[in-house]
């Protein structure tokens, strides 16, 4: 895979959706195509703002507890080791989710242990070897590592009998892969197609059904393509006038590339009016890409995750007006269910499907998550009394 970010640029109407492969909307090359939605008609535009608002609607209150599952006695952790390998130590969202992750284990008295890395396969694959020769009680992949790329390290935990959990990486209502089967023992699923879906919504909206948008992708996360596939699919279905491009950016690329990139793409486009990062995080730069270019209040940023750091810059700067968020004690409390059945010995919750919600932040509610935001607000608590309620109180 090249570490250079060119957009795939294409122009999408209803009729051009189908004819576009997901292989070309995701390539690096440049390409285009016919239809650019100027034939729209009114009443479809209307129609698809509608549908769009209506989605929106559905993810605007707090979420509730709806995870049926076995109760189970968590204080057995106690005395136990978690080793946790985040994607990126450098991704703020996983630094987040793993600080939460081990507020909860040590709250039951197990040891969490965070290894560091900058988003390689190979530290990754460090990582479990290092944790197999500490001989820890159980290891957690944590939000978006392609385990497919370090199978080799996790054969070596299977033969320690050190059971893996992948966490937020399997899309929900999709299998593990078969060959990852054997070697993973429990993951927590990820509504990320839903959640990028929301993100178009929200352009739809705030553009009268007439976005141009920049979608920014990561091919190498296991979710991403799937994700750019649901967005252009709500493109296709809600939005017949609008038009965009996918630009896709490595992971361990996104400090140095996401930035020029967007105020590149901006220069040579101005009626460019919305950038949709598939995570948050890569907002951080990408704003920075929109101020350089001298778009600030021209071109908005909807995205998903709820990253406190990106919470911060919708409440004060205005250019992300829209965040899918993501409870991050909640996926934390989500992963150490799955860890907490593993290391007593009872089977996972089944498919991953620990029922994570989401909800839809914007100026009006934003408050709600704190000044400055932070992690454990805004979700309301139905989640603690949820999880206590299957474990046991601490």
């Amino acid at each position: 895979m090249s570490t250079a970010a060119s957009p795939s640029t294409r122009r999408v109407g209803r009729s051009l959706f189908a004819a576009v492969s997901i292989s070309a909307a995701l390539s690096l090359a440049a390409c285009s195509g016919g239809a650019s939605g100027s034939d729209a008609s009114e009443a479809d535009i209307k129609a698809g703002i509608e549908a769009a608002s209506a989605q929106l609607a559905k993810y605007s209150g707090d979420p509730e507890f709806t995870l049926d599952a076995p109760a189970f006695p968590m204080k057995n952790i106690a005395g136990k080791t978690i080793f946790a390998i985040p994607t990126s130590s450098e991704n703020p969202y996983n630094v987040a989710v793993d600080e939460e992750s081990k507020k909860v284990a040590e709250r039951y008295g197990a040891t969490w242990i965070e290894y560091t890395n900058q988003g390689q396969p190979t530290q990754w694959s460090m990582g479990v070897e290092q944790a197999v020769n500490q001989k820890v009680d159980v290891i957690v992949l944590s939000q978006g590592i392609d385990a497919s790329l370090i199978k080799p390290a996790l054969e070596k935990a299977k033969a320690a009998d050190i059971p893996v959990v992948l966490s937020h990486t399997i899309l929900t209502g999709e299998q593990m892969p078969e060959d990852l089967q054997p070697l993973i023992a429990a993951y927590t699923d990820a509504p990320l197609r839903e959640a990028n879906r929301l993100t178009v919504d929200w352009m739809i909206t705030q553009t009268e059904g007439k976005g141009n948008a920049i979608i920014i992708t990561s091919d190498e996360v296991p979710p991403a393509k799937a994700e750019v596939v649901a967005m252009e699919d709500e493109i296709s279905k809600n939005c017949p006038a609008c038009t965009y491009k996918v630009v896709n950016v490595p992971v361990a690329d996104w400090a140095t590339k996401i930035q020029p990139e967007i105020q590149s793409a901006l220069s040579a486009d101005p009626s460019i009016n919305f950038v949709l990062p598939i995570y948050d995080s890569m907002s951080l730069y990408a704003q920075a890409g929109i101020q350089a270019a001298g778009a600030k209040g021209k071109v908005q940023i909807s995205s998903v995750n709820g990253t406190p750091a990106v919470l911060k810059i919708q409440q004060d700067e205005g250019i992300v007006t829209m965040n899918v968020g993501e409870s991050i004690p909640w996926l934390a409390w989500a992963t150490l269910d799955q860890v907490g059945r593993l290391l007593n010995g009872l089977p996972p919750v089944a498919d991953g499907a620990e029922k994570t919600p989401l909800k839809v932040i914007t100026a009006e509610n934003i408050d709600a998550f704190g000044t400055p935001p932070v992690a454990g607000k805004g979700y309301g608590d139905a989640y603690v009394r949820g999880y206590e309620a299957l474990w046991g109180a601490p």
